[in-house]
C-alpha cells in the first residue's frame, strides 16, 4: 500500500465555497433578504466590489507565490515546501481569505444576507474538513520548518 502524498484526496475548499455561494444565491432567489432598503444600495454596491477585488487579489497574490515556488495549490497534490513569502507572511490560508472576502463582496455587491449567513459555515467547513487536514499533512511532511512558519503566522489574518 503507497501513502498519498497529499492533504486531501478531494478538493474541499473549491466545492465548499462553491457550494455556499449556490445555496446564498438559491435562498435569495427563494427569500431575498435585502442587508438595505433598495434606496441606500449605491454604497454597499462600492463596498462589495472593493471586498470582492481585495479577495481576489488576495487569492491571486497567494495563487502567485505558490506559482513562484513551483508547488501545487490543490489539496490533491503534493506540496513540495513552504511557501511563507509575499502574502503568506501575513495569513497561512490567504486563498480561503480571498474566496471568504469574496463570498462576503457578492452579498454587499447583490444587496443579500444569505452570502453573510452561509459565510461563517463555509469558514467553518474549509477549516475542519481542509485546513486541518492541511496542517497536519505540512507538519508531518515539513516538522519543523513548518512548525516554526505556523507559530509565527496566524491561520486567517
Amino acid at each position: 500500500m503507497s501513502v498519498r502524498d497529499a492533504s486531501s484526496s478531494f478538493p474541499w475548499p473549491p466545492v465548499i465555497f462553491a457550494t455556499a455561494f449556490a445555496l446564498a444565491t438559491l435562498a435569495g432567489w427563494k427569500e431575498p433578504m435585502p442587508i438595505v432598503p433598495e434606496a441606500a444600495r449605491g454604497f454597499l454596491r462600492f463596498a462589495g466590489i472593493l471586498v470582492i477585488l481585495a479577495g481576489v487579489g488576495i487569492a491571486l497574490a497567494a495563487e502567485w507565490r505558490f506559482m513562484l515556488a513551483g508547488t501545487a495549490t490543490l489539496p490533491t497534490r503534493p506540496t513540495s515546501m513552504v511557501v511563507s513569502e509575499g502574502i503568506y507572511r501575513y495569513t497561512r490560508n490567504p486563498m480561503y481569505l480571498g474566496l471568504s472576502l469574496s463570498v462576503a463582496g457578492v452579498g454587499f455587491l447583490i444587496n443579500s444576507w444569505w452570502f453573510l449567513v452561509v459565510l461563517p459555515l463555509a469558514v467553518i467547513a474549509v477549516t475542519k474538513l481542509a485546513i486541518e487536514r492541511e496542517e497536519r499533512y505540512l507538519e508531518a511532511k515539513f516538522g519543523p520548518d513548518y512548525l516554526g512558519y505556523k507559530a509565527r503566522t496566524r491561520r486567517w489574518f
